[in-house]
């Protein structure tokens, strides 16, 4: 019988503005707040890249550079070769010839802070002391509301790291506690962000841009505390420079700082359960992020909505959790058979409210104490249980806590906001569990139901289980996570490198049948079901990441659309042995990537039958060239 070609639907690029995306500006309390600088696109590229993978250069199928104006050595200066000594090295040498350390692969000039080395105004470049007379690394150890967000549109890095202070220990990680100001001083600090499947220390001085002797980008709310701006500092450093942080996902930034999987919800389509989902992945350790993204590209971005929430701007979501409400009105069925019961009682509770407001007299004085202190409170309480006992019939609420990382008054104006009557119904018991205050600190609640209304996405990242050792922490009023044990063995993972060259794996998707076969591929087993499900299928994550892009956005690089195809291997094909264009004519593939995108990392859950699968990443047109990482998750057994 002879074979069938198979036809699918062709795969579709979405083109994504990451740059347009958690931000690219800056709002801040007072006015005359801009970006640091508005720079040209570079009129050059580059030709080669050094690639961590062979530690040479390679092409990268960019322009030639004949006229060799981007040398080597000006690669290395971008940020992508890292110092060969350590952090305690080096320190060891700065005391041993009694000298401040200053770092020769990032300096305190303007090409750290711009690709052309044109700023907007001139910065002075001042370490700690010369700020403050008592600077300190930390004060009172690391929170989300230590962070305040400078003069450049970096609030997808602010936001993650806003989440990454609610794990001291994974914290501690990323921000060493080796080092300070006091006799450990040597003007030389190291922080450790993941890389491409490894661990990077990145080791930089405590020399900081300054304008009219005031830090210009992020910072600390107390003016002595420092970890903030050096953790920035090694950040921009590891990228090239600061102007390499305007702009980007918060995924990049969560995956950066954790070395964990993100997963993005569309909550235009969002999946069943998604409080459930929430709450687990909060419990587990995830750190959390949303956004508001327009339907409208033309929308002006990080605008403020009149309901106190802002567009195209990263938030972190800080806790997941359902409490209980007080004094809630009678369970009753919410519909046309429980609405001649329900009207009278809102009836009433206005018209007790409007007898207060009529009867408090004339005397604005007279009649404002009165209300504050006998009939309105009582009026709205009464009226605001009635509506939440139609909303939350159960007499429990679910809630989510956002952090805005701008750290200011910008905060959600309805439901659960600060100071709202919904508060009224919350035993103090209850209040205290979950920590609440009503500062102008950039944090605020809202009811899942009004949170999936507002918001569009929710990006979660899961922490890799390797980093986590035992943890005493919990989850009762200090903002902590629970214990790691309920973090560790989650998944099992595969990690693989590779490369699309051009004229050689650059093969594009499989709308390019004749080309796509000379993609990379890697076969992977799945033996065992889930345990919690009886329906013997598994769970597969898989993530594709684009490596080295961001250090060379001064080039003028930039993400190409990528993606990846699943196929399942017949009986008769050999495991490992590579699949030719008649195999991908003939088969069809089982799953693959909804869309076809321009950011850094695309993952994807599948859940399938045991047995060997081929996993086929790619770029969306051949000749498209680049590095990449390939991980795959599987759910481990569990003692």
């Amino acid at each position: 019988m002879p074979l069938t070609e198979v036809r699918e639907a062709p795969s579709v690029c979405k083109p994504k503005q990451d740059d347009e995306r958690h931000c690219r500006c800056y709002k801040g309390h007072g006015a005359g707040k801009h970006m640091v600088d508005d720079v040209e696109a570079p009129s050059l590229q580059k030709s080669t890249y050094y690639s961590r993978v062979s530690s040479e250069y390679t092409t990268c199928g960019l322009p030639d550079d004949s006229a060799g104006y981007y040398t080597q050595n000006r690669i290395v200066k971008g940020g992508l070769k890292l110092a060969k000594k350590g952090f305690r090295t080096l320190r060891d040498e700065c005391f041993k010839a009694k000298k401040i350390y200053e770092d020769p692969e990032f300096p305190p000039n303007d090409y750290s802070i711009s690709f052309n080395g044109v700023t907007r105004r001139s910065y002075v470049w001042k370490r700690p002391r010369d700020i403050v007379d008592n600077p300190r690394f930390f004060i009172d150890g690391a929170t989300r509301f230590d962070i305040q967000q400078g003069e450049l549109g970096d609030c997808w890095l602010l936001a993650a790291v806003s989440n990454l202070t609610l794990n001291p220990q994974l914290f501690h990680v990323v921000v060493p506690c080796d080092q300070g100001f006091t006799d450990l001083y040597a003007g030389i600090f190291h922080f450790k962000f993941w890389q491409y499947g490894k661990w990077q220390e990145v080791v930089v001085d405590d020399m900081l841009p300054t304008y009219n002797g005031q830090l210009v980008f992020m910072h600390s709310k107390t003016k002595n505390e420092f970890w903030c701006a050096l953790l920035e500092k090694a950040y921009a450093k590891m990228y090239g420079g600061y102007e390499a942080l305007r702009g980007g996902n918060i995924n990049e930034s969560m995956v950066d700082l954790t070395g964990g999987v993100v997963e993005m919800v569309d909550l235009h389509n969002p999946p069943p359960k998604l409080f459930s989902l929430l709450w687990k992945a909060y419990r587990r350790g995830a750190l959390i992020g949303c956004a508001i993204e327009p339907n409208n590209p033309a929308v002006q971005t990080e605008s403020i909505l009149p309901n106190g929430l802002i567009m195209r701007h990263a938030y972190s979501i800080t806790r997941v959790t359902v409490v209980d409400i007080q004094s809630v009105g009678p369970k009753v069925k919410n519909n046309r058979h429980s609405a001649p019961f329900i009207r009278p009682r809102l009836q009433d509770a206005l018209a007790t409210m409007n007898k207060s407001l009529v009867g408090a007299g004339s005397p604005v004085s007279a009649a404002t104490s009165m209300l504050n202190r006998f009939h309105l409170p009582s009026s709205l309480a009464s009226l605001t249980n009635w509506n939440l006992s139609l909303a939350f019939p159960e007499g429990k609420a679910e809630l989510v806590r956002l952090h805005n990382p701008w750290g200011n008054e910008t905060e959600w104006k309805g439901s659960w906001s600060d100071k709202s009557p919904e508060w009224a119904t919350i035993a103090d018991q209850e209040k205290q569990r979950l920590g609440l205050t009503f500062d102008d600190d950039g944090e605020f609640w809202m009811s899942y139901q009004d949170f999936i209304k507002n918001f569009t996405c929710v990006e979660i990242c899961d922490v890799t289980p390797e980093v986590f050792d035992d943890d005493n922490s919990d989850d009762e009023g200090n903002g902590h996570r629970p214990p790691a044990e309920q973090v560790q063995k989650r998944y099992q993972m595969v990690l693989y490198e590779g490369a699309w060259a051009s004229q050689h794996s650059a093969g594009g998707c499989r709308n390019f049948i004749d080309t796509f076969a000379s993609n990379p591929q890697y076969t992977v087993q799945l033996e065992d079901p889930d345990v919690d499900d009886d329906d013997d299928l598994c769970t597969m994550v898989v993530s594709l990441m684009q490596k080295n892009v961001r250090q060379l956005k001064r080039y003028g690089v930039d993400y190409v659309p990528i993606g990846f195809t699943i196929y399942k291997l017949p009986p008769d094909v050999q495991p490992g042995k590579k699949l030719d264009t008649e195999f991908f004519k003939y088969n069809p593939s089982i799953a693959k990537v909804p869309f076809f995108l321009n950011t850094r990392e695309i993952t994807t859950r599948f859940r399938f039958p045991p047995g060997f699968y081929v996993i086929i990443p790619s770029t969306f047109e051949p000749e498209m060239t680049g590095e990449f990482l390939l991980r795959v998750f599987t759910e481990a057994k569990r003692k």
